[in-house]
């Protein structure tokens, strides 16, 4: 691996400059690959995690391509992770890390009672279909019409 002279102001690496042409080929970092996994779940975009660590969005898919798959469960995820650890620390003793661990599952008992009442029971009915209006209910009344009055069947072949 190439020698690393410092790192910059976001805390990349700053490498020297080598003999070939062309801008050298990025490589996958740990701190990289944790700052990606945060902007995703943190909601944000491919492009806006691409940007985050100053690469373009194929590279960001070619070096994190484990990463990007992850993206959609990425916020759950991070969820999971953070109770488990505040549980291991609650088991140990620590008052503090249980009171968290307790308001966080309380906020999440909260969120889904609010969905459960915004949804009110109603997934199993069908809606009512929407009233017609005079027009419309005429409309289908003419089309029950049968006997001598009732249209007429289309011509089997039309002729140009």
């Amino acid at each position: 691996m190439a020698d690393i002279l410092g790192c910059d102001l976001f805390g990349d690496p700053i490498q020297p400059s080598k003999d070939g042409r062309g801008r050298p080929e990025h490589s996958w970092s740990l701190a990289n690959s944790n700052k990606v996994l945060l902007a995703f779940a943190r909601g944000l975009s491919v492009k806006e995690a691409a940007t985050a660590i100053g690469v373009s969005v194929p590279t960001l898919r070619k070096h994190y391509s484990s990463e990007v798959a992850k993206r959609t469960d990425a916020r759950l995820r991070m969820e999971m992770t953070q109770l488990a650890r505040l549980n291991s620390a609650a088991t140990e003793g620590n008052v503090a890390a249980e009171k968290e661990l307790f308001k966080r599952l309380d906020k999440a008992e909260i969120a889904n009672m609010a969905a459960r009442v915004a949804d009110r029971g109603n997934t199993g009915r069908t809606p009512a279909p929407p009233k017609l209006g005079k027009k419309e209910a005429a409309k289908v009344e003419a089309g029950k019409v049968t006997g001598k009055f009732a249209p007429r069947p289309a011509p089997s072949r039309l002729v140009n």
